[in-house]
């Protein structure tokens, strides 16, 4: 067997060895796990139906903001989805293409709850009380009960008397049970409502809770808040209206948006209520696009069934028998983690494929480590991925993702060649230490080899020269650029971070990978520069620099250092998912300090 042949299968072998260490890093935590009382060996809540689901049957592109409304058809299609995990459904509004359910939930043997949204206008106010006074009237065996408003108070839409007068106004046309419905806090605040409703609605988040609550105490919190309101208002039925856990979206405090988290409170909920009795409406049936709008990516994914109406888990068994029944205390955090892992390997020979000439370079356990390195790179494309999927609520978001994922690609491909080139012993370029300065001299010198206008006539050496600083400096800049991007996430996490994610996998590739250049560096003896700067990480900066022209270099250190103090402060260390990016956000500002450190030591006579 020839030299080149041998290698080739070497490479084969390597590839086959570092793939299946990937699907076994992808499979590990995102096997499938017990959740709720199932993981302490208690047994799970009793195998049934939901007692009630929220209902906002709004598809990608319909919504409130939209005004484009579902069909009748849409409407029966999840009215028989919803039907295979729930008895019954909350409605928000009486219009909106939503006057159908009543008929349709007949249809598919389902309670309504059925609602009129009250706002600050008027006129609308009024069309939604006459319509569900009328559909109340008319669908009297399926409406059950209704409900007159949904957190107005805490919205500060309506006083408590102008919410008092539409409820009168209901009350005096309808059979059914009336309430309102608000957050725990606003009844205890208006108890006067109580004489004026047939039961009480109130809304219990953990998660939204201005101290917020893990999925692990939020029983025990949902019981003391549930006496301390029935102690209050006595007298009269409670609904719990609103009470469930999103499975995406950016953690607060403890609480931890997830599947498994979300299968474990629905699963200990639904024991809890049947252990106690409770009536509850659980939110809500269908993850809500529409809703990212405003609550970021967590509000649109508290559905027990998701966006395409497939369910996301099976607590306490909805229903279900057999098999099924003996999986339900079991949810995964990435169910399709075999596409990611694929696409994992996919780019990992993407990346191996565009330097197969400096990987065949290598001996044997140096390619193994350059393999491995294009596999690390190409599972941290493969999250990017998934987070931009499963963020995507709309065009800008998408938009979002995909520059990221193309700039991470970009920086991954030259990453990897500078790795490998370290690997092989090959010295980096040599350039001056230019920081984050624009300097426009240096892209003048470049612009004959990007415009073919007239004739540029260069030298094979020194063509081979620009071309190793131009790979350079284009690797710094794109490091550059996810630092003014991380510093931009993390003062908009400081200042309005309620709604927005943690971008972990947008950022994590550049930093990481570049420290892991610069230890590699080290450890090969190459020791160009101060151990972490920028300047010494793709090129071998010339003595002679001048730490005064580095001054946007402090800038932007000294604003990430700080802006990830003030973030922590808000968030508060016992944000794992805060202290993660704070951690990030300061690593990006480390190559920074150390350029400033090696131009002031190089000045040194």
């Amino acid at each position: 067997m020839t030299a080149p042949a041998r290698r080739f299968l070497y490479l084969l072998f390597c590839l086959a060895i570092v793939a299946a260490v990937n699907a076994a890093a992808w499979w590990w935590p995102n096997r499938p796990v017990a959740v709720g009382a199932a993981a302490a060996g208690q047994q799970a809540a009793a195998p049934g139906l939901i007692k009630s689901v929220s209902f906002a049957p709004f598809r990608r592109g319909q919504g409130p903001f939209t005004k484009v409304f579902p069909s009748p058809d849409q409407i029966a299609e999840d009215l028989a989805a919803v039907s295979s995990v729930a008895k019954g459904v909350r409605t928000y509004t009486a219009r909106e293409g939503l006057q159908a359910v009543p008929e349709l939930a007949r249809r598919y043997n389902l309670d309504v709850i059925h609602s009129a949204w009250l706002g600050p206008k008027k006129d609308i106010n009024d069309e939604e009380v006459e319509a569900l006074i009328d559909q109340a009237n008319r669908y009297p065996d399926t409406i059950k009960r209704v409900i007159v408003g949904n957190e107005v108070l805490l919205r500060r839409d309506l006083t408590a008397d102008e919410v008092i007068g539409y409820i009168r106004k209901v009350k005096a046309a309808v059979k059914q049970p009336v309430s309102y419905a608000d957050v725990w806090e606003f009844w205890l605040k208006n108890p006067r409502l109580l004489d004026e409703v047939d039961f009480v609605t109130v809304h219990f988040l953990p998660y939204w809770e201005d101290m917020p609550i893990g999925v692990a105490h939020s029983m025990p919190h949902i019981m003391d808040v549930y006496d301390i309101v029935a102690k209050a208002l006595p007298g009269k039925p409670i609904l719990i209206g609103e009470v469930g856990w999103p499975s995406q979206g950016r953690s607060r405090r403890e609480a931890v948006p997830s599947l498994t988290e979300a299968a474990a409170f629905t699963t200990d909920f639904m024991r809890l209520a049947e252990t106690r009795g409770l009536d509850y409406n659980l939110v809500e049936a269908f993850d809500q696009p529409w809703k990212a709008k405003l609550e970021g990516t967590v509000g649109g994914a508290w559905g027990v069934l998701d966006e395409l109406r497939h369910p996301k888990f099976l607590p306490g068994g909805f229903g279900v028998s057999g098999a099924q029944a003996r999986q339900a205390g079991k949810v995964s955090d990435l169910p399709n983690w075999p596409i990611y892992a694929a696409f994992s390997t996919l780019f990992a020979l993407i990346l191996a494929v565009l330097n197969l000439q400096r990987l065949l370079a290598l001996p044997f356990w140096r390619l193994l480590g350059g393999v491995a390195l294009a596999q690390a790179g190409g599972a941290a494309l493969a999250a990017c991925v998934e987070h931009g999927l499963s963020h995507y609520f709309s065009t800008p978001r998408l938009l979002e993702f995909i520059l990221l994922f193309v700039l991470q690609a970009m920086f991954a491909l030259l990453l990897l060649a500078e790795l490998l080139d370290r690997l092989a012993g090959k010295p980096a370029p040599q350039a001056a230490l230019a920081g984050v300065k624009v300097r426009l001299g240096e892209i003048r010198s470049y612009l004959p080899l990007y415009l073919p206008l007239g004739n540029h006539t260069v030298s094979a050496e020194k063509l081979g020269r620009w071309n190793a600083q131009r790979r350079a400096r284009l690797a710094e800049w794109l490091f550059i650029g996810f630092a003014l991007f991380a510093l931009y996430q993390t003062v908009m996490l400081a200042a309005a971070g309620r709604y927005r994610d943690f971008p972990v996998d947008y950022a994590l590739l550049p930093v990481a990978g570049f420290l892991l250049l610069r230890i590699l560096t080290y450890v090969a003896g190459q020791k160009n520069g101060a151990l972490f700067a920028l300047a010494s990480g793709f090129t071998q900066p010339l003595p002679g620099a001048n730490a005064a022209h580095l001054r946007w270099d402090a800038a932007l250190a000294y604003l990430l250092i700080a802006a990830s103090v003030v973030m922590l402060v808000v968030e508060r260390v016992s944000n794992r998912e805060a202290v993660g990016w704070a951690l990030i956000a300061v690593a990006y500002a480390i190559p920074f300090l150390a350029n400033l450190h090696l131009a002031r030591s190089s000045a040194k006579p």
